[in-house]
């Protein structure tokens, strides 16, 4: 490794180029449970062609690189299970231009998402899919992950949005998958395939996204259940109505508990009655629309609560209401916890089910649970609790409970990851979602781009 080391360093210069434990620390994990692997070198390129000589060199000596971003991953995606290099993505931190006349933004991909959206936003115009991670994620990262948001209900994935990429192949090249413009015909979609592959096909070095109008603000709501299966009616008859709300996020009980403790404080809403909570968003351009919206919104939640219905318009306001639920994960990951991530999706039609099945499961087998997320997409993160020292027995019964979960959802017709991805986390779980034929599929994907498999391995299969 000394050799590679050296030649690394003709690359990008010995200051880029890292061998020392104080240094290689931070990038043996990221949010992946308590899980951390060691590696050999870590490198900070600066430019694409950075990155095609460390890719060129790696490929040629078969050495395991492993692209990173913010290390906001739960799945484990950015994790150098394998050792090797770790490429981090931090340098490339520039946004290139914002075309407001097009409205598309280019940008390099180590740009955290609120400095995209910082500056999206002071030129009137909007970048509509910011995961919760948004203060540090990196947007080549949530392309990589195809990720969600609160917002996804009304905007969709980060897929809607992705243009054209930049990449780097894995054997060195650099290429453009597509254009910038919203329509295109013109062969094989390949931003799509590279759009939630998870590092395993090329590095991700720009990104052209859409963009949209500045909206009018947001207005938030708030209402509270004392009956989970009343909150589901609600959240369905609002995805059948006219309405096209920005958020629709169910906080169940015991996330309510877990987040109410760690606040430690009085919080809208929150009484010992309380099954479940809905917090809902509304985003328009027009104050008429949105007034109606809002009308409507009232009296389709009002055949389904008695709960007063509380607005929020003021930042203040909207701060106060979206307190509880900005709250979960803080929650989860005091004093020295943790989660195992469950992110399925399953049809709207299925979540009460859905919902109640997992907290059986999670009941019998003596684990806790904070179940919230994003109702209108069927996307609720029904995370198990846990906490250092939990011995291999228990360990080991937590992966029966996550594999009766996930057979379970895909019986309802759903899918093992809604937003946060495979990596090594999920992995195992493929082989009950696809079958055979589609699994050599995609690693017949993954060996045309990757010959000599050196690019995030052990992830997704």
């Amino acid at each position: 490794m000394e050799d590679i080391f050296a030649l690394l360093a003709d690359i990008c210069g010995e200051n880029s180029v890292f061998t020392d434990e104080e240094h290689l620390r931070d990038y043996e994990q990221d949010q992946t449970l308590n899980l951390r692997y060691a590696f050999d070198i870590l490198v900070k390129p600066g430019s694409p062609e950075e990155i095609a000589g460390i890719l060129r060199i790696c490929n040629q000596y078969k050495i395991p690189v492993t692209p990173r971003g913010g290390g906001s991953g739960v799945t484990g995606g950015a994790l150098p299970v394998m050792g090797g290099v770790v490429l981090s993505l931090e340098k490339l931190n520039k946004i290139i231009s914002i075309n407001k006349e097009e409205l598309y933004v280019i940008a390099e991909s180590g740009v955290v998402t609120d400095d995209l959206r910082k500056a999206v936003k002071e030129c009137d115009l909007y970048f509509p899919v910011f995961p919760s991670s948004s203060s540090y994620s990196f947007v080549g990262g949530n392309v990589a992950e195809n990720a969600g948001a609160i917002n996804s209900c009304k905007f969709g994935s980060l897929s809607n949005y992705v243009l054209n990429l930049e990449v780097v192949l894995p054997t060195g090249e650099i290429i453009w998958t597509g254009a910038n413009v919203t329509k295109s015909s013109a062969g094989l979609n390949i931003t799509r395939v590279f759009v939630g592959s998870e590092g395993v096909l090329g590095v991700i070095t720009k990104i052209v996204f859409r963009l949209l109008p500045a909206y009018l603000p947001e207005m938030i709501f708030l209402a509270a259940f004392d009956n989970l299966e009343n909150a589901c009616k609600a959240v369905l008859k609002i995805k059948a109505s006219r309405l096209f709300p920005s958020a629709v996020e169910l906080i169940r009980k015991n996330a309510i508990s877990v987040t109410a403790a760690f606040l430690n404080e009085p919080l809208p809403l929150v009484t010992e009655n309380v099954e479940a909570i809905l917090l809902l968003g509304l985003q328009e351009y027009h104050p008429e629309i949105l007034q109606s919206s809002m009308n409507d919104l009232f009296m389709l939640l009002s055949e389904y609560t008695d709960s007063e219905i509380l607005v929020g318009e003021t930042e203040s306001e909207k701060a106060r209401l979206t307190r509880l639920r900005l709250n979960v994960g803080n929650a989860m990951t005091s004093n020295k916890g943790y989660y195992r991530d469950i992110d399925a999706c399953v049809p709207l039609t299925e979540l009460y089910g859905y919902i109640k099945k997992v907290e059986c499961l999670c009941f019998e087998n003596g684990f806790s649970l904070a179940c919230f997320g994003h109702a209108m997409d069927g996307n609720m993160h029904t995370m198990i609790l846990l906490k250092e020292g939990d011995d291999t027995d228990r360990l080991h019964k937590l992966n029966g409970v996550v594999r009766e979960i996930y057979t379970y959802a895909l019986s309802l017709g759903g899918v093992i990851s809604g937003e946060h991805g495979i990596g090594i986390l999920q992995k195992e779980y493929m082989r009950i979602q696809y079958t055979t034929d589609q699994l050599d599929l995609m690693k017949r994907f993954k060996l045309l781009f990757d010959p000599n498999g050196i690019l995030n391995p052990g992830k997704l299969f």
